[in-house]
């Protein structure tokens, strides 16, 4: 698997000594084919309402030439009316049942004034209108109880980030000032001792004290930053990304796209979130890939930021993910209580790609 350019990128930069970049395939995401036709017509709804239109003025013009046996072509349009009632709900598909119930009228009437249409049994029809009026309701309530849970869990998300978020800026906070003082203070005794002893052989000793001190206050800083990335803040997610990227252990190229360096794109505790997902990538990729390069990629488009992690290097199996320990249970974790979309796509010996998709802060209240 090879690492394409990503043409939307507005800059990049290769964190570390360069390395040739290159190409990935991908297979495409799988699902219930219900789901996934859902998806396309929530993502197109204007289309659609005008094609089921399109379709239902086509069999009245059908009706209206006598093609087919109008009682066969009403039933198709009475298909396409309970079909819209499901997807679109009741406001929108009253006054398509109002428009239809006139026709109908008016074929009725139109013998009488002469145009020689073949009758039709109309009993059947106040039936099928009152369906699609129950189908449309049963939609609405369905659609209103998807919002109710989706808004629950969003707050729920939300109060366990900032749960969370508050443990691990305590816990940080307690390894600086409490264990990260005690070691500094320790190095400073070991120097101030070993500068007494000279080169004896207790200064040696303590020269090596001083090294393991040292040792273990950066592992301390380390596990702070881990905790709780100090600097997001101060410099964003962009820029943390950047300084990140220095120092994981192999060359890493980011790229940031237009839009994607602006700070207030994701809320504190959301963009901590995405550069933990990004941190656990980038230390999978130097501990496992063996890659001689990885890349990250940051763009925003259509109200999301899109956030990719990928390397060149064995790749792995997905399927299975629970003998790899490559933490990708707690990166689907941390992207499902952003209400974000993390697709992991290897295969060995072709690479690895981590895409996380996270809609931005600011778009929630812009149209």
């Amino acid at each position: 698997m090879t690492i394409p350019p990503y043409t939307d990128a507005a800059s990049h930069v290769v964190v570390g000594p360069t390395a040739a970049s290159a190409p990935k395939s991908a297979a495409p995401p799988t699902g219930r084919i219900l789901d996934r036709w859902l998806d396309r017509v929530a993502g197109r709804p204007r289309r659609v309402q005008l094609a089921l239109d399109a379709a239902m003025v086509l069999v009245a013009l059908l009706i209206v030439g006598q093609v087919a046996p109008p009682e066969l072509l009403f039933h198709v349009i009475f298909v396409a009316l309970v079909l819209h009632a499901f997807l679109f709900g009741l406001a929108d598909t009253l006054w398509r049942i109002g428009i239809v119930s006139v026709a109908l009228l008016g074929y009725e009437a139109a013998p009488q004034l002469g145009v020689p249409f073949q009758s039709m049994d109309l009993t059947e029809w106040p039936l099928m209108f009152v369906i699609a009026v129950l189908v449309a309701w049963m939609a609405d309530r369905r659609a209103t109880t998807a919002r109710l849970y989706a808004s629950l869990f969003r707050g729920a998300s939300d109060r366990l980030l900032a749960v969370q978020e508050d443990e691990r800026r305590r816990f940080a906070r307690e390894l600086h000032d409490g264990v990260g003082q005690t070691l500094t203070a320790l190095t400073l005794a070991l120097d101030a001792t070993a500068a007494g002893r000279g080169r004896s052989e207790a200064g040696a000793r303590l020269a090596s004290a001083r090294r393991l001190a040292e040792d273990a206050l950066l592992e301390t800083h380390d596990l702070a930053e881990r905790l709780r990335p100090a600097r997001l803040e101060q410099i964003g997610l962009a820029g943390a990304v950047r300084d990140l990227g220095g120092r994981v252990g192999l060359p890493v190229r980011v790229e940031i796209g237009p839009g994607a360096s602006e700070t207030g794109l994701l809320d504190p505790d959301a963009a901590a979130e995405v550069y933990r997902i990004v941190q656990e990538a980038l230390a999978n990729a130097a501990r496992h890939s063996g890659a001689p390069l990885a890349r990250v990629v940051l763009a925003t488009r259509d109200g999301v930021l899109r956030v990719v992690v990928d390397d060149e290097g064995q790749g792995f199996d997905p399927a299975d993910v629970r003998e790899t320990g490559l933490g990708l249970a707690g990166m689907r974790e941390r992207a499902a209580l952003l209400g974000a979309h993390l697709r992991v796509e290897s295969a060995p010996g072709r690479g690895t790609r981590i895409a996380l998709e996270v809609p931005l802060t600011r778009s929630r209240g812009v149209s």
